[in-house]
C-alpha cells in the first residue's frame, strides 16, 4: 500500500482498529463458473453485512477528510444500482466514506473480486479496496491485504495516476516489528475513465494473487507467512489527501475543490 520510506507512518492507518471474528454464513448458490458464498448487489444498504464508519480528520495517515455515515449511501449509477462513496470539500472539511463488514462478513482460501468505477486521483484522493484479518488481533498481527489502491504520489509525479495501482500485504508482530511487501505498477489502460473495472484477489494456502480485469497485477507467497491464514473482512474507503498521496495541507489539495462532491461506485462485491 506504500513506499517502504513511508511504511511505518502510513501503517498507522489500518492500526487504530482490531480484528474480530465471523465466517461467512451465506449459503453457496450455484453459478455456471464457480460456487458463489456470497455477493451484494447493492440493492440496498444491508446493514448485517456492511459498517458505516465515523472517523475524524487525522485519524490515520495524515488523511484530510473525516469520514461520517452520511457520506455513505446505496443509489443509481444509470442502470445500476450501487455502492456509494462521496468526497465533499466545505471549505476547509472535507468529508468523505469508508464502510467495512468486520465481525458480520468474512472468509479465508478463496476469490473475491469488486466491480468499482474510480474518480480521478490525481491531486490527492486515494480510493482503496482491501482487507484485514477478522481475528481479535491487533493490526498488524491481524494481517492486511491491501487489493487495490490509487493516487500515490509518485503515480501524480509520473503523470500515471490514472493507471497506477498499488497492491500490499501487512504482517508482524507488532507495530514497532511491522512488515510488508508492497508492489506497484502501471496497467495497460486508464482504470479512471468513467467505467467499471474489476478488481480481485485469489487466495489460497500458498499465494495472494491480484489481478485488474481479469489480468493477473502480482502475487504474493504466504505459503510461510504465518498471518494469512485466518478469516478476513472487507474493506472501502475514498481517503482525501495523506501521506500516500504526499498533500496534507488542504491549501495543496487540487483533486477536491470548496462546494465540489467526487463519488467512488462499486457496483458489486462477490466472494467465490
Amino acid at each position: 500500500m506504500k513506499k517502504v520510506a513511508l511504511v511505518l507512518f502510513l501503517s498507522v492507518c489500518f492500526a487504530q482498529q482490531s480484528c474480530s471474528s465471523d465466517s461467512i454464513g451465506t449459503e453457496p448458490e450455484e453459478n455456471p463458473q464457480d460456487i458463489l458464498f456470497f455477493k451484494d448487489d447493492f440493492n440496498f444498504f444491508d446493514e448485517k453485512v456492511w459498517t458505516k464508519e465515523t472517523h475524524e480528520p487525522g485519524w490515520t495517515n495524515q488523511e484530510l477528510q473525516a469520514y461520517d455515515a452520511a457520506h455513505v449511501s446505496v443509489g443509481k449509477d444509470g442502470n445500476k444500482s450501487v455502492l456509494i462513496l462521496t468526497a465533499e470539500r466545505k471549505g476547509n472539511k472535507i468529508y468523505s466514506g469508508r464502510v467495512n463488514s468486520k465481525g458480520k462478513k468474512s472468509f479465508k482460501y478463496r476469490k473475491i473480486e469488486a466491480s468499482i468505477k474510480l474518480p480521478q486521483t490525481n491531486g490527492g484522493l486515494w480510493p482503496a479496496f482491501w482487507l484485514m484479518g477478522d481475528n481479535d488481533k491487533e493490526w498488524p498481527a491481524c494481517g492486511e491485504i491491501d487489493i487495490m489502491e490509487m493516487g500515490e504520489q509518485s503515480g501524480m509525479a509520473a503523470g500515471d495516476s490514472e493507471k497506477q495501482v498499488n497492491t500490499a500485504i501487512h504482517y508482524g508482530p507488532s507495530v514497532a516489528a511491522h512488515e510488508q511487501q508492497y508492489y506497484k505498477a502501471n496497467v495497460a489502460n486508464s482504470l479512471q475513465d468513467g467505467n467499471y473495472h474489476t478488481y480481485s484477489l485469489d487466495w489460497d494456502e500458498n499465494s495472494l494473487t491480484v489481478s485488474v480485469d481479469n489480468v493477473k497485477f502480482h502475487t504474493f507467497d504466504i505459503s510461510s507467512n504465518t498471518y494469512f491464514h485466518d478469516n478476513f473482512y472487507i474493506l472501502f474507503n475514498l481517503a482525501v489527501g495523506g501521506a500516500f498521496t504526499g498533500i496534507t495541507d488542504i491549501n495543496k489539495l487540487t483533486g477536491l475543490k470548496d462546494g465540489e462532491k467526487v463519488k467512488m461506485y462499486i457496483d458489486w462485491v462477490k466472494i467465490l
